[in-house]
């Protein structure tokens, strides 16, 4: 599936590519005002929550036809930050989706599969504040890195093994996620959080992304050490999503000031 994926969205970007060339994206940022800052939201002491906007995925397919307003008028009161699903053939996103929510006063991740630097211009002239580089996936994670900075954007770099997590610091990665679903057969794992947890120095920022269900998930995942965690399936198809939020919240209030144990020094010598 992810492979489908990566070869439907370069085909994507370079229709983009075509229809609204790079210069009209570059002179689009440069009248825009600077986004809000993705890591100082993320970096406040405490376990923070991204909450993301998501309609369908594939291996559940449509989740929730909640529009954007209404989810954003809860996130706007529980999150530090939220993600807003771009993606449109297998998730059922667009990049309208970003601009609308643009007009909200909150951090913005734009989450799709970039597959060029392109894409990253693309997210801050639709108003983001930090982009999803997938270790393994997007081209070059330095070159990425970097231009996301020029850009006054601080990217969420996405790691799936311990391997993914040495990439991503070699490449200067301040924002480290770690997926807890497995992109082939989209099965979560929260132990992934625990095993990868350990490899990412303290004063870095650690996301745990997908696989919290509800307060019970949300305090095993901050007690592995993540320091914001990332929900979407969740609160969509809640029943109540801001009474859900309220309990995730309550259960990750006590974990503050929580140390990694770094060891990743002794771990990391394999690589030198």
């Amino acid at each position: 599936m992810i492979r489908d994926i990566i070869r439907s969205k370069k085909l994507e970007v370079k229709e983009l590519m075509r229809k609204r060339p790079l210069s009209i994206l570059k002179d689009d940022i440069t009248v825009m005002d600077e986004p809000l800052s993705f890591q100082a939201a993320l970096g406040g002491g405490r376990v923070s929550l991204i909450c993301e906007y998501k309609r369908a995925s594939p291996s559940l397919g449509t989740i929730s036809g909640r529009g954007l307003e209404e989810m954003m008028e809860v996130y706007m009161d529980l999150a530090d930050a939220v993600s807003i699903v771009t993606e449109g053939r297998y998730f059922n996103g667009s990049i309208d989706l970003l601009g609308q929510a643009a007009h909200y006063r909150i951090p913005l991740l734009m989450k799709d599969f970039l597959v060029d630097e392109y894409q990253i211009y693309q997210a801050r002239a639709s108003g983001a504040s930090s982009v999803l580089l997938i270790t393994g996936i997007f081209p070059d994670l330095e070159s990425g890195i970097q231009k996301c900075r020029e850009l006054s954007m601080e990217p969420l770099v996405e790691c799936h093994t311990s391997l993914d997590i040495y990439r991503a610091l070699e490449a200067g990665a301040e924002i480290i996620g770690v997926n807890n679903r497995d992109l082939e057969t989209f099965d979560v794992d929260l132990e992934r959080t625990r095993a990868l947890a350990p490899l990412v120095p303290d004063e870095l920022i650690l996301v745990s992304e997908s696989g919290v269900r509800g307060p019970e998930d949300a305090e095993i995942l901050a007690g592995y050490g993540a320091d914001a965690l990332l929900t979407g399936t969740a609160p969509m198809s809640a029943q109540n999503p801001r009474e859900l939020l309220e309990e995730i919240l309550d259960a990750v209030s006590h974990c503050r000031d929580h140390r990694r144990r770094y060891r990743g020094d002794e771990f990391f010598e394999q690589f030198a």
